[in-house]
C-alpha cells in the first residue's frame, strides 16, 4: 500500500470512529488497518492519533493530515466519477480508416447516424486503399479486406467477400452473353489492379478442385468505383465484389454472368483495432454499429 492509499485509509478509519469498523466496511483484518496507519505515521514522522483501549483521538498533526487525506479521498472519488463519464459519453473525435468503396458505400451511413445521434461526436474517415499503421497514426478502427496477420491488433470479422461476375446489359446485347467459360474466351474485361498485382486471374471450384482462368483486360483500373462504372458503361465483363455490385444489381445496371459457377470469394472485410481493453465508448458504439449494419441479412442481397 502507497503512502496516499494509506491517506485515504487514514479518513476512512477517523470517518468510521475506530479501526474495527473501517476494517469492517473494507473487509480486511483490523491488524492489517492498525499496521498500515503506524507504517503511515512512520513516513510522515509524526503522531495522528492518540489511542486507548475504547478509544482514538486525533492529534494536532492528525487533525491537519486528515483535512489532506479528506481531499485527496474526494479527488479520487470526483476522478473515477470523471471516468466513469467519460466510458459513458460519446464525444471527441473517432478517426476511422477504411477501403475506399466500402468506407464510401457502408461506414459512412453508420458514421451519419453517430454524428446525428450525439453532437459532441466528431468523426474523420480516411478512405484509402493502403494498410495503415492503426497505433502509429492513431487510428482508433480500420477496415481492412485481407487475413489478419497482426497478432497485436484485435480483428473482428465483418462479412465473408464473395465475388460476382457482371456486365452491363448493353454489353451483352452487342457481345453476346457468355453461357461457359469457353465463351469467355471471345469477351472484353475490365479489371483491379492494386498495389497487390492485377486481378486478371479468376479462380472458381470444380469439384474438390480449385482451377483458374486467365482474362486480358481492355482496361486496368486501381479503384472500385472506376471498375464499376466502366463496367456499367459496357466497357466489358468484370469480377466484382458483392458488396461493390449490390446496388447496380438491384437497379438493373448490371447483370450476373455465369452465376452458376462457384467463384472463389476475396479476402473476408474486417474491423481491426489496437486493444480489447478499456475501449472508449464512442470505439465501441461505432463498431457495434457497424457490425449490425453490415450483419442485416439484407446486406448482401443480390
Amino acid at each position: 500500500m502507497d503512502t496516499a492509499s494509506r491517506l485515504i485509509l487514514f479518513a476512512d478509519v477517523i470517518d468510521s470512529g475506530n479501526f474495527s469498523k473501517a476494517a469492517e466496511r473494507r473487509a480486511v483484518n483490523r491488524s492489517l488497518v492498525s499496521k498500515q496507519l503506524a507504517k503511515l505515521e512512520e513516513d510522515l514522522g509524526v503522531r495522528l492519533l492518540n489511542r486507548t483501549t475504547r478509544s482514538l483521538s486525533l492529534t494536532d498533526a492528525g487533525r491537519a493530515v486528515y483535512q489532506h487525506a479528506n481531499t485527496l479521498r474526494e479527488q479520487l472519488r470526483e476522478t473515477d466519477a470523471l471516468v466513469a463519464s467519460l466510458r459513458d459519453e460519446v464525444s471527441g473525435e473517432l478517426r476511422i480508416s477504411s477501403t475506399t468503396h466500402f468506407g464510401r458505400l457502408h461506414v459512412l451511413p453508420v458514421i451519419e447516424a453517430l454524428a446525428a445521434q450525439y453532437p459532441l461526436l466528431t468523426v474523420e474517415l480516411r478512405l484509402e486503399d493502403r494498410y495503415v499503421d492503426i497505433v502509429g497514426e492513431r487510428y482508433d478502427v480500420a477496415i481492412r479486406i485481407t487475413e489478419p496477420d497482426d497478432s497485436s491488433l484485435v480483428a473482428r470479422k465483418l462479412a465473408d467477400n464473395p465475388f460476382v461476375m457482371v456486365a452491363s446489359p448493353a454489353y451483352l446485347q452487342r457481345h453476346g452473353t457468355p453461357r461457359t467459360l469457353d465463351d469467355l474466351l471471345d469477351h472484353r474485361f475490365v479489371v483491379y489492379s492494386g498495389a497487390y498485382g492485377v486481378n486478371n486471374h479468376w479462380r472458381y471450384r470444380e469439384g474438390s478442385e480449385i482451377k483458374t482462368f486467365a482474362v486480358t483486360p481492355r482496361i486496368k483500373v486501381n479503384d472500385a468505383h472506376a471498375l464499376l462504372k466502366a463496367t456499367q458503361d459496357g466497357v466489358g465483363l468484370a469480377l466484382l465484389p458483392t458488396f461493390v455490385g449490390r446496388e447496380a444489381l438491384q437497379g438493373g445496371s448490371l447483370v450476373p454472368v455465369l452465376a452458376d459457377l462457384p467463384l472463389i470469394p476475396y479476402y473476408p472485410i474486417y474491423i481491426m483495432y489496437p486493444s480489447r481493453n478499456h475501449l472508449p465508448h464512442k470505439t465501441r458504439l461505432f463498431i457495434d454499429r457497424l457490425v449490425d449494419y453490415v450483419g442485416t441479412p439484407a446486406f448482401w442481397n443480390t
